[in-house]
């Protein structure tokens, strides 16, 4: 399991194997996967995880996620469901439905979301 800190992204864990998007791509699709995600660049689609999802402070999203615990940063425009946990730093701006057990905002995100735990 991996331990999410303010240190530093899941990307840059020895050993990290999950899919990476970087801050210079730009992506339009659909991804299905066990394993943690991490976006730092343009995404536009739905993304289904078991594992974690990371949206670094790169990041331009829109379309919608599913996974178990999600950390957001960048600038999204999305439907957000994460079953464990989710936290929106104070550096993210999103819009739209955010859902999970544990909902976390930092101060000085700017957030227009209907939110609502489960």
């Amino acid at each position: 399991m991996l331990n999410l800190n303010k240190k530093g992204h899941i990307s840059e864990l020895v050993g990290y194997s999950g899919t990476y998007i970087g801050s210079e791509v730009t992506a339009k699709g659909d991804i299905e996967s066990e394993e943690d995600i991490f976006i730092d660049g343009n995404y536009q689609g739905v993304i289904i995880t078991t594992g974690t999802i990371e949206i670094g402070k790169n990041a331009n999203l829109n379309g919608s996620i599913s996974a178990r615990s999600a950390v957001l940063e960048g600038i999204i425009k999305a439907d957000v469901m994460a079953d464990d946990s989710l936290h929106v730093s104070g550096c993210c701006q999103i819009q739209g439905k955010i859902v999970s057990k544990n909902i976390s905002i930092d101060p000085g995100a700017i957030i227009n979301i209907r939110a609502s735990t489960k």
